[in-house]
């Protein structure tokens, strides 16, 4: 391990100062084994959820995406999905942007002639800011309706973590938890980053007759514990997954993004083959529905996807729908 912090120098500039190097990993491996007993733990503790519901309609359109369907949306960085059920419509991450009057996603949704009063839900996956804008939403123009009035008081705002002190009513659930008829989150999975460890949380939507979707922000939970925690819930296939995966795999994508965050150490990058290992794994699951984030996941692994998935795969545009009925 000194070895390799000796020998690598992209750490040694990110770090400054490589004489914490050791405190660093022995955190680490600490947050390791802590998130591993506690994943285990809520795994054997969880039961199928009974009479989980389903939608006969699922629509999703991103807000905020790095590519977009050609229209002139504002551009921003991170994620923000509206989702719609029969009769629910869940606003998913709000992404980020330097706006300091209006969030990008609230151009987006007016452009889109969508009214912001239609949301009935908030879910925030994780507490990065390009997932949550900083929670500028809370206290800015975003969620104002005609009326001049904030709407947040009247809906059901998921978050993932405790102490954020955001001075409004928020909900806060460890365990998967119902948002609506057929559609829970996942529970908070806490993944633990060599750097900024967290726990992130997504969404699984049943739809009739199809099965289950699994919406993700990052993905910083690994697709593995996704499709597991999905196991443990339902016995309902999985139909899809669409959302951030977090593959910047390292040489492909922004200098540290594919070096540091992607939940193994530092000095051990993804690699394309750890990319077409995970593609294998959601093959076994015979996904008929799939899309990923550009926004996390670094152009050759999209590739990838793309060329295993031909005809299941959908691009996350912003301004473009994504319907299952």
């Amino acid at each position: 391990m000194f070895k390799a912090i000796e020998t690598d120098s992209l750490f040694a500039s990110f770090v400054k100062d490589t004489s914490n190097a050791l405190e660093l990993y022995k955190q680490y491996k600490i947050n390791v084994m802590k998130s591993d007993s506690t994943w285990n733990n809520d795994q054997q503790r969880l039961f199928k959820i009974q009479n989980f519901g389903y939608t006969n309609k699922f629509e999703l359109i991103p807000l905020v995406e790095n590519l977009n369907d050609g229209k002139t949306f504002r551009k921003a960085g991170g994620i923000s999905y509206l989702i719609r059920t029969d009769n629910f419509t869940i606003l998913f991450d709000t992404g980020i942007d330097d706006d300091s009057i209006e969030c990008v996603l609230r151009y987006n949704l007016d452009l889109l002639g969508i009214d912001v009063c239609e949301i009935d839900a908030i879910v925030i996956s994780h507490n990065h800011g390009d997932h949550q804008n900083n929670w500028k939403w809370i206290n800015d123009k975003t969620f104002i309706n005609s009326k001049n009035k904030s709407i947040l008081p009247e809906m059901n705002i998921f978050v993932p973590c405790d102490s954020l002190n955001l001075k409004i009513p928020a909900l806060l659930f460890n365990d998967p938890t119902k948002i609506c008829k057929g559609v829970y989150t996942t529970g908070i999975i806490k993944a633990p980053l060599f750097f900024w460890p967290t726990q992130e949380q997504g969404l699984i939507i049943n739809v009739k007759d199809k099965g289950l979707i699994i919406v993700t922000g990052c993905g910083h939970q690994t697709v593995d514990k996704l499709l597991l925690r999905c196991k443990r819930i339902s016995d309902l296939p999985i139909y899809g997954i669409l959302g951030g995966i977090h593959f910047p795999i390292y040489g492909d994508s922004e200098k540290y993004m594919g070096y540091l965050i992607t939940g193994r150490l530092p000095w051990e990058p993804l690699t394309v083959s750890d990319v077409n290992k995970k593609i294998e794994l959601i093959k076994k699951q015979n996904v008929k529905l799939i899309g990923i984030s550009t926004h996390d996941s670094s152009v050759k692994a999209i590739e990838a996807f793309k060329k295993a998935f031909s005809k299941e795969y959908k691009d996350l545009k912003t301004g473009a729908w994504i319907v299952v009925k």
